[in-house]
């Protein structure tokens, strides 16, 4: 603890020293506690009744802005109870329950046509809302309930970018090389075989944007590392090489917007079944989405449609069914003078009817200080458990409260 003590004091010391330092510096963060216990309904000996969230998160962000040049440095400091009760080890060897993670830390030089930056980054691709099509760049965390519904489930890549920009174009390009997994809950796999650190284990990136007077398009490539990783026989996680070829498409239509996404990724690497040896196997893929979007009066709807085909013989694949798809639905409504926002907000299987709904209240007693409950339901299909039903005794009612600065 002395160890950490000394590294929390010189991070506020070099914090305040730069809040001190010439005009073009700015610091925020925010303090945010969320605590959930099971619902009723789960299994009674492994989850009803108990806390399995007990998370208390502080993140501090400096942004700094010289000119043409600037920079970007944010991490987080969390301590999660839950864990600790239960004898989590956490991470960066900090003691049971505490966490301390770098989220971004990057430089950027942008001139009127080009751009360039260096480092730890984050990006987001596509339109969907939720829903992973396109959005491939950057690997998800699935480490932990707390994680998967955070509003911020995307882990940064160490990359460089390069943007050109144009009055009514942009075009960006990342070389990443060193690869970044998705963050998997323990015990996920024996050990895990990521791909060696070398100049050939390289990913690279491309989107190109046009902005057009009715209609806003991208078009995308990505040839990397798939973040998760499939199970030899010895049951250690294999990384596989991935291609990803993406387009999708804004509509705006007044107080509506339309939204469309397509992916498709050449010989992708399937998980094979236990009963077939494990292992994987090469296939072609299609994802696609369709969205709308209605915003009036302090309403905001969202509906989208997702589908996902498979082509070729699947029988010896963990995957059964060549063809899987669903829908979402996201409904919010602000009230008194926008302090009070109720929401709900819900994703279905079409092919198991399994299903995640999350209703949710939120109030805003100051600027800076937010609190709320809302409550995480992962429900099974009346045959097979599904996607979203393998959570199903995940499903919790929770407390949050938030301060911002």
């Amino acid at each position: 603890m002395k160890k950490l003590f000394l590294l929390m004091l010189g991070l506020l010391l070099s914090s305040l020293s730069l809040l001190t330092a010439e005009d073009g510096v700015e610091f925020s963060g925010s303090i945010e506690s969320i605590w959930g216990i099971c619902a009723p309904w789960t299994d009674k000996d492994t989850s009803a009744g108990k806390l399995k969230l007990g998370t208390t998160n502080f993140t501090g962000k400096i942004d700094a802005y010289y000119g043409k040049s600037s920079a970007c440095v944010e991490a987080a400091f969390s301590y999660d109870a839950a864990e600790a009760l239960a004898g989590g080890s956490g991470s960066g060897n900090l003691g049971e329950g505490f966490d301390l993670s770098l989220g971004e830390a990057w430089i950027d030089y942008t001139d009127s046509f080009w751009g360039l930056r260096i480092g730890r980054q984050k990006a987001v691709w596509g339109k969907a809302d939720g829903i992973d099509i396109t959005n491939v760049i950057c690997p998800s965390d699935l480490s932990s309930l707390a994680a998967m519904i955070s509003d911020d489930s995307k882990l940064a890549i160490d990359a460089v970018r390069l943007s050109l920009n144009g009055n009514l174009f942009t075009a960006d390009a990342w070389w990443i090389p060193f690869f970044t997994p998705a963050d998997l809950p323990e015990g996920s796999f024996s050990s895990f075989n990521y791909p060696e650190a070398a100049i050939w284990n390289g990913e690279y990136a491309l989107r190109l944007s046009g902005y057009l007077s009715a209609l806003d398009l991208s078009l995308y490539a990505f040839y990397g590392w798939d973040d998760n990783p499939l199970a030899d026989i010895s049951m250690k996680g294999d990384y596989e090489r991935m291609t990803m070829l993406g387009a999708d498409a804004a509509l705006p239509l007044g107080q509506t917007v339309l939204r469309l996404e397509t992916a498709f990724f050449p010989q992708r690497y399937f998980q094979k079944s236990l009963y077939s040896g494990l292992g994987s196997q090469q296939h072609n893929q299609l994802s696609s989405l369709a969205g709308i979007d209605w915003i009036s009066n302090g309403w905001t709807i969202t509906a989208q449609y997702y589908c996902d085909y498979v082509f070729g013989n699947l029988d010896s694949l963990n995957r059964t069914q060549a063809y899987e798809h669903g829908a979402s639905l996201s409904i919010s409504k602000s009230l008194v003078n926008e302090t009070l926002e109720v929401s709900f907000s819900g994703l279905m299987g079409f092919n198991d009817f399994d299903s995640m709904l999350s209703p949710s209240v939120n109030y805003s007693i100051s600027d800076q200080i937010k609190i709320g409950m809302c409550a995480y339901f992962f429900l099974p299909g009346p045959d097979r458990d599904g996607k979203y039903g393998a959570y199903k005794d995940y499903s919790s009612f929770c407390l949050n409260a938030k301060f911002s600065f």
